[in-house]
């Protein structure tokens, strides 16, 4: 294809789905720091940021838990960051997950908070937009797919576009200006474009029948009365005490028994790179702490390990609170990118006069109306999305 092709092609992409490209953009951004505006939001979940992450007193934290309430404790989180408190998931008596908060070192209650909070509501609406998780994981990458065309587009759409990084924007008209601020736009964040789009298109390939499995591990019957082992607090420390002999690890989340297994999961990070949590663990028994398995990240199959660092690349979780803010600010320029996209095309579809008043109204409805029909399909999945995020939260 010419240059004239490849930029029709590339307006045409952008506009038709540009209410649903902004919305996943702005979603997706948001979510890279959701658990800080959950932070900000509820203060049950702010300690001193003096406290480090492997001095919790995980054995204050669930005595403190047990004698706080008699509902089901379902899993133990550390603190995100310094300034987190511990989190704890529980069943109320309705069987619904609602989260506490405790002091990481003196194990002391600080509050409650919903289970449907800001970091699932982003993180749901980004990725499946409150749908039925296979169609709407398989619409936002879909989405991404687009956005990678637009990205490769781009490219050759600009000339010599590896000498563009610090070209001032023209000042001398609106068409010029907008045009040169997409342009810097798309080339500043275009190494954030290309990775959420890569792993935008894992996630489609894994929700369609690529997913990795771990290798099974040693797990104990669940008991015939079909109730969930109540782990007394002496079988909990026995537990957590005894992970360093068997795992380097640094434990980020503790999953108690359930109905399904009867054992104790630790899991958190060691030294390799680019893993979920999840991906290293040590099993004990629930009923007596006897160590049961253990799963190291660094054994894994090549298949496992692109799945696991999948959503660290996605959500810039690797290098922390540093890598999170680098993704929140160049997504924020991502959104920037389309925005001003879609007004650039109602520039060049509107003609407007020497000395018009309100020519921004105009040029946006001039984009409005090259959505086509498709903006109702944009906006009658962002509508679905917050309508379910309503009546769900």
């Amino acid at each position: 294809m010419n240059k004239k092709q490849w930029y029709t092609w590339h307006s045409l992409v952008g506009i038709k789905l540009a209410i649903l490209i902004c919305f996943v953009l702005t979603t997706g951004t948001l979510a890279v720091v959701s658990h800080e505006i959950d932070w900000l939001t509820n203060s049950s979940k702010r300690v001193l940021p003096s406290v480090n992450s492997a001095e919790i007193n995980w054995s204050k934290v669930y005595l403190s838990a047990k004698e706080n309430n008699s509902t089901k404790i379902l899993n133990i989180n550390a603190p995100i960051d310094d300034w987190f408190a511990v989190e704890v998931i529980r069943l109320n008596s309705n069987d619904e997950r609602y989260r506490q908060f405790y002091h990481p070192v003196t194990g002391a209650y600080q509050g409650d908070g919903r289970w449907l909070n800001w970091q699932r509501f982003f993180r749901m609406t980004h990725r499946h937009l409150m749908l039925p998780t296979t169609y709407g994981i398989t619409l936002v990458c879909i989405v991404g797919l687009l956005l990678l065309f637009s990205l490769i587009s781009g490219f050759f759409i600009i000339p010599k576009w590896w000498k563009s990084f610090f070209k001032k924007p023209r000042t001398n008209n609106s068409k010029a200006f907008w045009n040169d601020c997409h342009r810097l736009f798309g080339l500043w964040s275009s190494w954030l474009l290309l990775t959420v789009c890569v792993t935008g298109i894992w996630y489609l390939v894994e929700v369609w029948g690529g997913r990795a499995s771990f290798p099974e591990q040693q797990m104990p019957k669940v008991a015939v009365n079909n109730t969930a082992v109540n782990t007394a607090t002496n079988v909990f420390d026995r537990a957590i005490n005894s992970v360093a002999q068997y795992h380097n690890l640094t434990i980020k989340r503790i999953v108690l028994p359930s109905l399904k297994a009867s054992t104790i999961i630790v899991e958190g990070q060691n030294d390799t790179l680019l893993v979920r949590d999840r991906a290293n663990n040590v099993v004990f028994d629930g009923v007596n702490g006897e160590y049961l398995s253990r799963r190291v990240a660094g054994k894994q199959s090549l298949h496992v390990r692109i799945s696991e660092a999948a959503d660290p690349i996605h959500f810039g979780m690797f290098g922390g609170i540093y890598s999170k803010i680098l993704y929140f600010c160049f997504g924020t320029i991502l959104c920037a990118l389309a925005i001003s996209g879609t007004y650039l095309y109602g520039l060049r579809q509107y003609k407007s006069k020497r000395g018009e008043l309100h020519v921004a109204r105009k040029v946006w409805k001039a984009s409005w109306l090259g959505t086509g029909y498709w903006k109702w399909l944009s906006l009658g999945l962002i509508a679905t999305a917050l309508s379910i995020a309503l009546v769900t939260f």
